[in-house]
C-alpha cells in the first residue's frame, strides 16, 4: 500500500528527509548496503559503463561519511520488477513504464516498523528517455539520475535548494551538475549516518535477509515513490 509520506527537514537546513507513518525519519541501520544491477535494456550503454557510473554515484554519497556507510555491488542479475519479495536491492532499466513518463526514474524503499530501510529498488525509464553518460545534449546523463536517486535510497527527500542540489527534483537534457554533491546533500547523508557506528558488526546481506521474512520480525512495507522529474526549463 501506497503510503502517505510527511516531510522531515532538519533544523536549519534545507534538504528534507523521508518519515513513515509514524513520523519517524527513515534511514539504514546496517553498515553496508548490497545492490545487484540488471544492465539489460534499449537504452544503447555498454554494461560496463553502467557499472562504473553506479560505483561512482554510490562513492558520491559514501565519501562524505567515510568508515560509517557503504554500497556492495553485489553482482548482475535478470529481475526486472521491483518487489521486495525477491531479496535484492534491484537497480533497473523498465522498458514498460507505468508511471508518469515525464519521471526519469522512480526509487522504491521498504522499512519496518522502527523506521529502518530494510531494502530498495531503483527503476531507470527506458521507455521515454534517452540514456548518456556524457552529458550529451538531448539525452539524460545516467550519472546525474543515478546520484539523486541514491540519495532518495538512503531516505533523503527532494531539496529546494534550485539546479544546484543533487536532490532538487528536476534535471534538463544535458544536465552533469548533480553528479556531484551540493553542500546541502552533504549536510543530508552526515546528518542521517556521520554518527553511524562503524565498529557495528556488518550485517551485509540483513536486508536480503529482512525483505525474506522472519517469523519474529513485522514489516511495515512502504513503496515510496521517490522520483526526478525531466525538464527542459528547471
Amino acid at each position: 500500500m501506497l503510503a502517505l509520506l510527511a516531510i522531515f527537514a532538519a533544523d536549519a537546513l534545507a534538504w528534507e528527509g523521508r518519515t513513515d507513518d509514524l513520523g519517524q525519519q527513515l534511514q539504514w541501520a546496517q553498515h553496508t548496503i548490497p545492490f545487484k544491477i540488471n544492465p539489460r535494456g534499449d537504452h544503447g550503454l555498454s554494461d560496463s559503463a553502467i557499472d562504473t557510473l553506479v560505483a561512482a554515484a554510490t562513492r558520491g554519497w559514501t565519501h562524505p561519511v567515510s568508515g560509517s556507510l557503504r554500497f556492495n555491488h553485489d553482482g548482475s542479475t535478470a529481475l526486472n520488477r521491483a518487489s521486495h519479495e525477491d531479496g535484492v536491492n534491484l537497480i533497473y532499466f523498465e522498458e514498460e513504464w507505468t508511471q508518469d513518463p515525464d519521471l526519469l526514474a522512480v526509487t522504491y524503499i521498504w522499512s519496518n516498523t522502527e523506521g529502518k530501510i530494510i531494502g530498495f529498488d531503483m527503476a531507470l525509464n527506458a521507455d521515454d528517455h534517452t540514456w548518456a553518460v556524457d552529458g550529451s545534449e538531448g539525452a539524460n546523463d545516467l550519472l546525474n539520475t543515478l546520484s539523486h536517486e541514491f540519495g532518495h535510497a538512503l531516505g533523503i527527500d527532494h531539496s529546494p535548494v534550485e539546479t544546484l542540489a543533487t536532490m532538487y527534483p528536476s534535471s534538463p537534457p544535458g544536465e552533469t551538475i548533480k553528479r556531484d554533491l551540493h553542500t546541502d546533500d552533504v549536510e543530508a547523508v552526515s546528518y542521517l549516518y556521520a554518527n553511524a557506528d562503524s565498529a557495528e558488526e556488518d550485517p551485509a546481506s540483513c536486508s536480503t535477509v529482512g525483505r525474506s521474512g522472519l517469523p519474529h520480525v513485522v514489516l511495515l512495507i512502504i513503496p515510496l515513490f521517490a522520483f526526478i522529474r525531466r525538464s527542459e526549463n528547471p
